[in-house]
Parts: C-alpha cells; structure tokens; sequence
C-alpha cells in the first residue's frame, strides 16, 4: 500500500506547534521504532508488560508523566487545568501529564469525568495491569489503535499506525460497501480492517482478560435526562462566551464567516473577547457563492465590518482552482485515512491557508450549530405518543418558519416520516422477526438488500445483512424517547467521529487548528438537557443566539432569517464535473477488484443516475467517484 501524502485563563492553554506524530505500544518486546525515532520506556520495564513511547524525528512530542507504577501520555490541552492545580494542591508549573497522573493516583477513574479540553490520553497501571486511553468528551482530538503479536499500537494517526510490521494495510471491504447504503461503519471501525478508533467522549479499558469501552462523558446516562430549568438555560450565553475564550486560547485565531447564525454568533463573541498582549482581532475567512439565491456576500461583510474584523473574502470560482471542486476533492482523499465527508472541503482549504499565511494559528467555526440550536423533527413522534396534537402543530409551524422548505412537505414528514413512521415500523419488525423471520426478505422496506451492483461476493453481501440485524439491535430504542435516541445520535454515529477527525486531519495539513465552540462539552451538556421548545423563540428555531444577533446588527434580518441550503448547487457541480473525473479514473475497478461493486453494472447505474439528474441522485453519483478515488490512494 502507498500512503501519500481549561480555564478561562488565556495564557494557560498550550497545543503543541507542529503535528504530533507518534504510537504509545503496550509490549513485552518494545515498540518497532521509526527511521528518526526517541524511544523510552514510559513505566513497567520491570513487569511482563511496559508502556513505550515514540515519536517521529522533528515531530511534537506529547507530554509525559511517570510514578512509582503508573505512567501518562497527554496530547492536547486541558481547559479544566487550573481547578485541578487547585483541587490537588500542585505547582502550577506542573503539565497536564502530571496533573492527569496526581490526579488518577487520588480518583482512579472517577477522574475522567473531570475532564475537560482537546487530548488523546493514555494511562498505564502497572500495578493493577490496566491500560487506558481516552479521547476528549467531543473528540476533537482523534485516537487509534491496533493490535500486533507484540502488544497494543496507540497514535492520533491511522497511518502511523499502517507504517508498523505486522501491522494489516488491508481496507475494511464491508465498511466501503456499507457507505453505499447510506448505514456507514460501526462506531469503533475505520476503513482499515486492523485499525479501531477509540470513539469520542469514550475510554477503552485493557486488561489481561481482554478489552471493553464506556462512556465516560454523558449528558443523559443510561439515556436519562435530567431536564434544565428556564433559569438554568439562561446560562447558555455564560457557556457560549467561554467556549469561544477557550478556543482563542490558543493564539492568533479566524473565523470561517458565513452569513448564517451560528458562525455569525462566534464572530462576535470572538471580536468582543479580552484580546491578550501581541494578538489581534479574529481574521473573518467568507466565501462566497455565484449563486445568488445561496450568496451571503452582503451579510458576510456587513458583519464583519461592524465588528472591526479584517476580512478576506474569496470567490467560489477562486477558492476551488482551475480543476474544478470535484477533481479537487478526489485529489485530497490520498492525504486523508478515510473517504472525504465534507466534499467542500477543498475550497475550505484554500481559506484556511489564507488564515494561515496572514498568521492563524487557530480557525474557528460553527459547526455543531445545526445539532445543537436546533430541534429535531424526531421530536414529533414523542408528540404523537403523546396525542400532543396541539405541540405537533407548534412543532409544525415553527419548523416551517425557520427552513426553506415547502409546508406540505414538513407536514409530510410531521405526520409520516418523524411521526407514526418510527411508532409502527420497529414494533412490526420485532413481530415479524419473532414469528416469521422469512418474511423479512419479502418486504424491501424491513430489510431492503443491497442494489445488485453492490456487493456481487456473496461472502461480503452475507456480512452486510449480519451487521443490518446486528445494527438493528443496537439502534433499537434506550430511552423511551425518540427525541433523546436521535439526539444521542449526534453523540453515537460513526459519522461524526469520522467528520471530527476529517477536521483536525486538514486542519493539520492547512497548518492550523481547527475548532468548534458550538461542541464545546460543557455547552452541548446543557443544549443536550434543554427542553426542546425552550430552543424556540418567536416561532423559529435557534433562539438561543437569534435574538441577541437581531440586537447586535438590527439591520441584517436575523430575527426572521431561514437556513439556506446548497444543495441544489452541489448538485450541480457534482452533475457538471462527475462525467469527467468518472472518464479519468476509467470505472471503478479497484472497489471491483476488492468484490464491493459489479464494475460492469456499476457503470450502468452511473449512467442512468447521470442520464436522469435528479436531486437526490447527485450524493450516489459522488460516492462512486469518492470511494474508488480514495481506495485506489490505498492500495498497491
């Protein structure tokens, strides 16, 4: 295979300069050391086991802390820093590793639940012979791991991992195909058969009766909600501020501006944020779109201009370069250790190296505003449950004045798809599968199979219906709510940890930092526990931020702004270049070659979705052109 390439305090917070790039190995034999390497056995070098740790020559080093039996590796930062200093009575030059290893000394696990910031974080307990690792409560840092005939391999990087002997470089062939069907991997897979991720806001606990993960950050355990007072909810613009201080904690900051409102709130919490000595304003990084049905251009820059901030404003047509948006996101995916997600990312990209040539360190976003401010539709089912006509109508109405979308078609969807839909269908699954389990394979709508372009090897089409049944268990409802179990997917779902890591890995390309206040852990704690209509104000969605944005700039219209949506220009382009790049890579035939696809009858679909473009269509199209793009970037 080839592999191409805290408190408040804003002084407290550290990341390391340069991409930290190194594997803790829990071995009896050592770790297989890199050309350029520092090896050091971190603690247990006198037991049947010890933690080791190495690094890339020129690379950061994560921090280290070793006691009499206990070892830590920290990556990152720790927000939660000072109250811990204090709490545990240490010098305030102590680092985060020594922090984290006091800290575990006097709670044990019980310490997780304390923490808060952005790190990947290994424990060694010789004495107990216990290994952990932790990724941060949102994930924002990523963390891997694999296991060889020697140990267990644990780095941020996937291909760090790949590069070791005895280490598999095979793809994970029913990960791929699931992609096709819109059910994704499992949260713990990659699409490398002998790498797992340690998913966010989770630990994995090794011993030598074997390994298991737990949430160790819940804002519902147990699919519990302990619901917020009015009173309590008004400590959101309290939560809000310092998720954005804590992002600016880490040096000369931008902002990807759009027009819309949650972008929009960071910009100005971000501007009217104590500035320490030597740094500026944010940098505002807009882009903007042709069309301009979807143009924010006007807003963009009225914002910043009220805000003070220097801005740089970047043309589509400029940002995506002369080939294109699609060939430039085919071309990205040989530096990425999964499928590309966020197909714009390519022009992102180009705004993100304009940050950091004018002195960026850090780039800010909004994403996690859709998830967060937001109410969704599952809401309606509860409701229904209920016989809460009259909130079913609220909830109707209020989705109707705050997205561009026909009436009809919420209703639709209030009525059927997020209302008695998820009510009828599971229970009638579980009846047919307890009394007729033949009967599944007759109803398309309870098991629809793959199309017959996917999957021809019988053994991998075999596994895909046995990870459908097993999904099906584990996706079966925890809480008693629908709401809840859909808004744990935004917690749960492999796709945001794949989106998460996707961020920080062109984050590190870019030479930045890319961060999300709206996922701030203390903040989505309490928008996971606020009442649903408690996110409304006025009729529309996103109160939390909508009215003081309307105070802030009384001109622009956000008190009655609707969410704009590109989909019908991404559409577009996907239908203008796919032909193309389809021409360049000559067919599928690595995802043939590996039995995901009939590479004859996955022409004919490509053809026919082309022939027809239809709106919906566009996504299969793309994910054609990403999965044999990226898998060709990955094997030999």
């Amino acid at each position: 295979m080839s592999n191409r390439h805290a408190t408040e305090k804003l002084a407290t917070a550290r990341l390391p300069d340069t991409a930290s790039q190194w594997f803790a190995a829990l071995s009896h034999a050592g770790p297989i050391p890199f050309p350029a390497h520092i090896d050091r056995v971190l603690v247990g070098d006198e037991g049947p086991n010890a933690l080791y740790l190495t690094r890339e020559g020129g690379s950061a080093s994560p921090v280290c802390a070793k006691g009499s039996s206990c070892g830590v590796i920290f990556n990152g930062a720790l927000y939660t820093r000072d109250d811990l200093l204090r709490e545990l009575r240490l010098p305030s030059e102590s680092n985060d590793a020594e922090i984290i290893l006091s800290g575990y000394t006097r709670w044990g696990e019980e310490l997780f639940t304390r923490l808060r910031g952005i790190f990947a974080l290994v424990i060694w307990d010789s004495s107990r012979e216990v290994l952990f690792c932790l990724r941060d409560p949102i994930g924002t840092c990523p963390l891997f791991y694999t296991e060889t005939r020697n140990g267990l391999l644990v780095s941020t990087s996937i291909d760090i991992l790949l590069r070791q002997p005895h280490v598999s470089q095979a793809l994970n062939r029913a990960a791929l195909a699931d992609y096709f069907l819109d059910r994704f991997p499992k949260l713990d897979e990659t699409f490398f058969e002998a790498v797992k991720r340690v998913p966010l806001g989770q630990v994995l606990r090794v011993t030598q009766e074997g390994r298991r993960s737990y949430r160790y950050w819940d804002p519902a355990p147990d699919g519990k909600v302990t619901w917020l007072t009015p009173d309590e909810v008004e400590r959101f613009d309290e939560l809000m501020e310092q998720a954005v201080r804590r992002c600016l904690s880490f040096g000369s900051a931008g902002i990807f501006l759009s027009g819309g409102l949650d972008s929009v709130t960071v910009a100005a919490l971000a501007a009217e944020s104590p500035i320490s000595e030597g740094m500026n304003k944010p940098l505002a990084l807009s882009l903007v779109f042709p069309d301009p049905k979807i143009s924010e251009e006007i807003v963009q820059r009225a914002v910043a201009g009220h805000l003070g901030l220097s801005q740089v404003v970047k043309p589509f047509s400029e940002a995506i370069g002369k080939n294109g948006l699609l060939a430039e996101a085919v071309a990205m995916n040989s530096l990425l250790s999964a499928p590309i997600i966020n197909t714009w990312l390519p022009v992102y990209d180009s705004l993100a190296r304009e940050g950091t040539q004018r002195g960026c360190r850090t780039i800010l976003t909004g994403i996690g505003g859709d998830e967060w401010l937001t109410v969704t539709p599952m809401l309606a089912a509860d409701l229904w449950r209920r016989f809460d006509l009259a909130g079913v109508f609220k909830l109707w109405q209020n989705l109707r004045r705050s997205y561009r979308r026909p009436a009809l078609a919420l209703l639709r969807g209030m009525v059927w798809t997020f209302g008695a839909k998820p009510l009828i269908i599971p229970p009638v699954h579980s009846v047919i599968k307890r009394v007729a389990p033949w009967a599944l394979r007759l109803r398309r709508r309870i098991f629809a199979p793959p199309p017959s372009w996917v999957a021809p090897d019988g053994a991998l089409r075999r596994e895909l219906e046995k990870r459908w049944q097993e999904r099906s268990i584990e996706e079966a409802p925890t809480s008693g709510s629908l709401y809840i179990d859909e808004l744990r997917v935004s917690l749960d779902h492999p796709l945001v940890s794949w989106e998460i890591e996707e961020h920080f890995n062109f984050g590190e390309k870019a030479g930045v930092r890319i961060l999300h206040p709206f996922l701030d852990a203390d903040l989505v704690d309490l928008l996971f526990r606020t009442p649903p209509f408690q996110l409304f104000h006025n009729g529309r969605t996103k109160g939390l931020v909508r009215m003081s944005l309307a105070r802030r700039f009384p001109n622009l219209g956000f008190e009655q702004q609707r969410k704009i949506e590109a989909t019908a220009f991404y559409s577009s382009l996907i239908y203008q270049d796919a032909k193309h790049i389809w021409e360049q890579l000559g067919g599928l035939r690595t995802l043939a070659s590996l039995g995901i696809v009939d590479e004859g009858a996955a022409k004919n679909e490509f053809e026919r979705l082309l022939k027809r473009r239809k709106l919906g269509d566009a996504q299969r199209v793309w994910s054609m052109l990403n999965l044999e793009s990226w898998a060709r970037a990955h094997t030999s």
